[in-house]
């Protein structure tokens, strides 16, 4: 078996152009359309490629028309560098001055290279330079007669049943064998088949999003449930722990910003009469301790449905209802 080459920092300029399969990565807003411009500048001046015989993809429509307008902008840049007098000419960057550099001095030759970038800004419209479905599209109508098609040919574009499907299969096959508790308790903070259906909605349209991170004890390529029902005694323990180191800390806070809220916008911004005042009414921390502890008597761990039903967690410890007071 042939060992892979190893992997090389990207330059622009000494990328190789031979034919073959080239692996660039990158993560976002490293400047991945930059370098597609670059080399389509390259294909054209040192490979003597016409842009028409180039295939340059991306996934969305705004990202297809933000790589074309990169690609003319290079490919100007590339001729103004070209006809510039001497050495009085400004590159916008580096890197195309290295290219300008080393190309050919040579009158004819730098006549020939104007010449094909000329050819290739004239042929931008006609270009593919589009969307993996703008391609196929293009294509299928080039090739109408060959696939027995008629010349009108248009791609079903609306994936929307296809998502609900996704999710459906998804939520029969993953979430439908949790234990009710748990999944009543998911419901309670917010899942739902139409979040689903939101979230993939938001991925398939933009490829380069990033979610948050799945918890490393969730293993994506596993049944969930299992998972879950695992990781749940952990997380509870945990609570119950941190709650019992921090709780009097927690509950100083809560008072210390209410007094001086109040006192530093009135009672009409802040009332006594709010949950969070200097000086609570009730001993809600004691209360919570009550709580949690009736839970670690009985056999069972309570649900995590359970736990996120409880009103003292949702309505006053938890930081939603003291941000949603607090906030100007």
């Amino acid at each position: 078996m042939r060992p892979s080459p190893p992997l090389q920092d990207f330059d622009a300029n000494q990328f190789p152009l031979d034919p073959g399969l080239q692996l660039l990565e990158a993560s976002a807003g490293t400047g991945k359309t930059f370098a597609l411009a670059h080399l389509v500048l390259r294909l054209v001046a040192e490979r003597q490629q016409r842009l028409q015989e180039l295939l340059v993809v991306t996934f969305t429509e705004s990202a297809a028309g933000e790589l074309r307008d990169r690609i003319a902008r290079r490919l100007q840049q590339g001729l103004e560098a070209l006809e510039a007098p001497g050495e009085s000419h400004t590159y916008p960057d580096d890197t195309l001055a290295q290219w300008h550099q080393g190309q050919n001095p040579d009158p004819q030759a730098q006549w020939t290279l104007r010449a094909r970038l000329l050819e290739a800004l004239e042929d931008l419209d006609r270009a593919d330079i589009t969307t993996i479905h703008g391609f196929c599209r293009r294509s299928l109508q080039r090739q109408a007669l060959e696939a027995g098609l008629g010349p009108a040919v248009e791609l079903e574009s609306d994936d929307s049943q296809l998502r609900l499907e996704i999710v459906h299969d998804y939520w029969q096959g993953q979430l439908l064998s949790l234990p009710p508790e748990l999944l009543g308790g998911l419901q309670e903070r917010g899942l739902r088949f139409e979040h689903l259906v939101g979230v993939l909605t938001r991925v398939d349209s933009d490829p380069a999003l990033e979610l948050d991170p799945l918890p490393a004890e969730i293993h994506a390529d596993q049944p969930l449930a299992p998972q879950l029902e695992a990781i749940w005694p952990q997380r509870w323990q945990r609570f119950v722990r941190l709650w019992h180191q921090g709780a009097g800390a927690l509950e100083q806070a809560f008072c210390f910003t209410a007094a001086d809220l109040r006192g530093r916008f009135g009672s009409k911004a802040f009332p006594s009469a709010c949950k969070y005042s200097a000086k609570p009414r009730s001993n809600r921390v004691g209360a919570l301790n009550d709580w949690i502890a009736d839970q670690e008597q009985l056999a069972a761990l309570p649900s995590y449905r359970a736990v996120v039903q409880e009103k003292l967690l949702r309505e006053y410890f938890h930081p939603g209802p003291f941000t949603r007071m607090v906030a100007p």
